[in-house]
């Protein structure tokens, strides 16, 4: 049964001359409304995905954001992980997906770079993930396969429009 993998950009953040420190720079009030206007479209795009677990950058708009989102899909608290903060080896997030079930959606919420280096190095896309971006993979479940397929890949203001229509 197949695996999917989300890689979602936290939201819009405060400005970095508000916070010196950008490990906990928070999500705007901008931020937390696009945020929370997109998420209907981002539940459309999820279809009937029923086994989803979220998994997250600590920074703190990566947090505030997840936390946004577990609250929004009624799912379990995310997970906070150090490695995804700090940019950690690909092979880090082949584990998390070999350690997942069979027909699970993990969403990792996390920042800029990494987030179009992975997109890189499992699909060999390269994404310019924007604020609020999300993109949906297939995650290779046979043994042969390598590189995961792109299915979707939205910012914020698509998903919106999918709530629009």
């Amino acid at each position: 049964m197949t695996k999917y993998l989300i890689l979602y950009r936290h939201g819009m953040a405060e400005d970095k001359s508000r916070n010196t420190n950008d490990d906990l720079r928070s999500l705007s009030l901008r931020g937390k409304t696009l945020l929370k206007k997109s998420i209907s479209g981002f539940k459309t795009m999820l279809g009937n995905s029923n086994n989803i677990q979220i998994y997250s950058s600590p920074k703190l708009r990566a947090r505030q954001t997840a936390e946004i989102l577990s609250e929004e899909l009624s799912l379990e608290n995310p997970i906070f992980l150090d490695f995804l903060g700090t940019g950690g080896n690909i092979r880090l997030i082949r584990e998390l997906m070999e350690n997942t079930e069979p027909g699970s959606t993990v969403i990792i919420v996390g920042q800029q770079p990494f987030l179009s280096i992975w997109s890189q190095e499992l699909s060999g896309i390269f994404l310019p993930f924007k604020k609020g971006s999300a993109a949906c993979f297939k995650f290779p479940d046979e043994v042969g396969e390598v590189k995961a397929q792109l299915r979707w890949y939205l910012q914020t203001r698509d998903f919106v429009k999918i709530d629009d229509k």
